[in-house]
């Protein structure tokens, strides 16, 4: 597997490369976002930063998803909010990671990047879907394999709570756990009653089904 790691920060950059290096994948480094555009052929991860000089982390990623939109792309950001990563999803983005962050939680992440990018290229061959759209946003929504366990969750026990969600799927970050609620919720996958449990929506009743029939006919 193939990491594109684009970080003006050298001592950052070569940290995280000398990291992914030790875990057996090969790797590609740029120091700015043209230069990262220019190294995309045969990447199956992008770990971008969001803020650099010239084209920032946003633009890099709006750009990675017009040419190669199966691509999952991980921003990494200073501003630890909810706010800053879910408009980095809406562009695209995949994950995000908050500096400073911890080593074990990069490695976390890019591998669960990775499952997610051999998930869409699975589903980039889905294109007999009689509803496309829908395909589409399955594959958006719940191709990071912790929101498609949330939607695996909510299916099989209906509403529960924040907490009930956190102690079953096992998820140590609340953040992480609170971000990637939201991201379904923005794609009216689920959504959250007065007595504040989620549960998913009819789309999102769909999407699992249908995410179950692919992974029977595979």
């Amino acid at each position: 597997m193939n990491i594109l790691i684009i970080e003006d920060d050298q001592k950052m950059r070569e940290g995280l490369k000398e990291m992914f290096i030790s875990e057996g994948y090969e790797v590609i480094t740029a120091s700015n976002g043209k230069e990262g555009l220019e190294n995309i052929e045969g990447v199956d991860v992008v770990l971008t930063d969001l803020v650099m000089p010239g084209l920032n982390g946003l633009e890099v990623l709006r750009e990675v998803k017009r040419q190669r939109p199966w691509v999952p792309v991980i921003v990494i950001t200073a501003f630890a909010t909810i706010e800053s990563a879910v408009e980095a999803i809406k562009s695209g983005a995949s994950d995000y990671i908050s500096k400073p962050f911890k080593l074990n939680e990069v490695q976390v992440t890019i591998k669960r990047a990775i499952e997610e990018s051999k998930f869409a290229k699975q589903q980039e061959m889905a294109r007999d879907l009689s509803a496309i759209s829908l395909g589409r946003s399955i594959v958006k929504s719940f191709s990071n394999p912790l929101r498609r366990n949330i939607g695996e969750l909510l299916f099989n026990k209906g509403k529960l709570r924040f907490t009930d969600i956190k102690e079953e799927l096992g998820v140590e970050d609340p953040t992480k756990l609170s971000f990637h609620l939201r991201v379904l919720k923005s794609e009216n996958m689920i959504d959250q009653g007065k007595d504040k449990r989620y549960f998913l929506t009819e789309n999102g009743e769909k999407a699992i089904e249908t995410l179950r029939i692919w992974k029977k006919d595979k």
